[in-house]
């Protein structure tokens, strides 16, 4: 059981990491994250010369999926098999994303997260079925 946890852990991490590269190579240096790391000094312009350009789901949307699934399966790693705390927590992770998308009218970004949370969902319910059979 806590071997599968680590493995998640380095997954979600995995996750947040792969999200954080996509930011840094294609976004605009204008979004407050770059304002930080210029705070901080951190020198984010070699990862700015990349000459590869991705559709603008991968650069736009599919970050935001990543960062709630990162969530998500932190949750999952916390609350187990407790339904009732995966389900109130991983609906609070995607109500308070959904909230901030209304806020910045990014209606793309709202499916993007809807549609994580629904298959995140199915994933978490499958897998409890699969493990309370036996």
């Amino acid at each position: 059981m806590l071997k599968k946890k680590i493995i998640l852990a380095v997954i979600a991490c995995l996750f947040l990491f792969i999200s954080g590269l996509i930011y840094l190579c294609f976004r605009a240096p204008t979004i407050l994250l770059f304002k930080w790391l210029d705070f901080i000094g951190f020198n984010y312009s070699v990862f700015q010369n990349v000459s590869v350009k991705p559709p603008s789901f991968f650069i736009y949307n599919f970050t935001n999926a990543l960062f709630v699934i990162f969530g998500y399966i932190f949750v999952y790693i916390i609350w187990d098999k407790d339904k009732y705390h995966y389900f109130f927590y991983t609906s609070l992770i995607t109500f308070l994303s959904i909230i901030y998308e209304i806020a910045t009218k990014d209606f793309s970004d709202i499916i993007t997260i809807f549609a994580a949370f629904a298959i995140c969902s199915l994933l978490y319910i499958k897998s409890y079925k699969v493990n309370h059979e036996i």
